[in-house]
């Protein structure tokens, strides 16, 4: 797992950046060190505990690649390739997806909540004890994937495709749901309850 050790500055409260004595906000030169974690995930095939909180992806390809006990808290991620990738036991809480593609992939026990997704794909992905607890998600395709026992409570969803989905002990309990499809999807066997929205 990643160190849990706080950054150097005082009063800061965030986790130190992969080996060093601050968080990325607060590195001497913090541009020299993103993009030298940059150049790491491109050229690495197995990422695994470390922490890259804050940083910003732009037409940048995770695709093919095993992400394991990582810590991607507050990051942006624009116009990222996510296909094929496997991802076990991760954090990208309070991120942001624009225009991002999850095709083929495979994710267990990876927290997304209080993160935002906008004009993103997913498809035939297996997305397995996940949280996207909070989220705000806007005009994506989530359909074609297998979201067993994942959460998306207390989010806001709008016009986003969930069709052909597997959501088996998927929860929606307290979200706010305006023009979701859940066509051909077990909703039979999702938690609605006291989300206000009527199959």
């Amino acid at each position: 797992m990643f160190s849990f050790k706080k950054c150097g500055e005082k009063s800061c409260h965030n986790f130190i950046f992969n080996g060093g004595l601050f968080c990325l906000k607060h590195c001497a030169r913090e541009s020299h060190t993103e993009k030298k974690a940059l150049e790491f995930i491109r050229d690495t095939q197995l990422i695994q505990n470390l922490n890259f909180q804050f940083m910003k992806f732009q037409d940048f390809s995770f695709s093919g690649k095993h992400i394991n006990s990582c810590f991607f808290k507050n990051c942006s991620f624009r116009n990222c390739d996510f296909s094929d990738v496997q991802i076990n036991q991760s954090f990208f809480d309070f991120s942001d997806f624009e225009n991002c593609t999850f095709r083929k992939s495979t994710m267990k026990f990876v927290s997304l909540a209080a993160s935002d997704f906008h004009h993103c794909t997913i498809n035939e992905s297996d997305i397995f004890h996940s949280n996207f607890n909070g989220s705000k998600i806007s005009s994506c395709d989530f359909s074609g994937n297998d979201f067993y026992f994942s959460a998306f409570l207390n989010g806001n969803l709008k016009q986003t495709d969930f069709s052909n989905c597997n959501i088996k002990k998927v929860s929606f309990v307290f979200s706010k749901l305006d023009g979701i499809n859940f066509k051909f999807s077990n909703t039979q066997e999702a938690l609605f309850e006291m989300s206000g929205y009527q199959i």
